[in-house]
């Protein structure tokens, strides 16, 4: 599993049409971001936090793993406006998706 902070919706949604070109499945990526609005534009409800708000993304990413103080960083960082993307990946898969995050100036990257 991947974790990154991105700093707005318009790099997200560039990230997320990148991946898919890339011939990553969006079905495994979630987006978690405050305005509901815009994550529906750029995004479906699928990928490992399927469900996730932002009352309850600090425990979703604790229970998938996340220490407390990083889920924690993470639900903060969406509460700002910026935007979470999860994401899983094959292990062979997952330096290239990590370099793809770091390409799109995700903030922090947990994997």
């Amino acid at each position: 599993m991947i974790v990154g902070i991105l700093p707005d919706a318009a790099t997200a949604e560039i990230l997320l049409n990148n991946l898919a070109e890339a011939d990553f499945s969006l079905e495994d990526v979630s987006v978690i971001m405050s305005d509901l609005g815009k994550r529906k534009a750029i995004a479906h409800d699928k990928g490992p936090l399927k469900g996730a708000t932002l009352s309850n993304v600090a425990d979703r990413l604790a229970q998938a793993g996340l220490s407390e103080e990083d889920a924690r960083l993470c639900r903060n960082a969406v509460a700002q406006g910026k935007v979470l993307l999860v994401m899983t990946v094959p292990p062979e898969a997952q330096k290239a998706a990590v370099e793809m995050f770091r390409d799109h100036a995700a903030e922090f990257i947990k994997e």
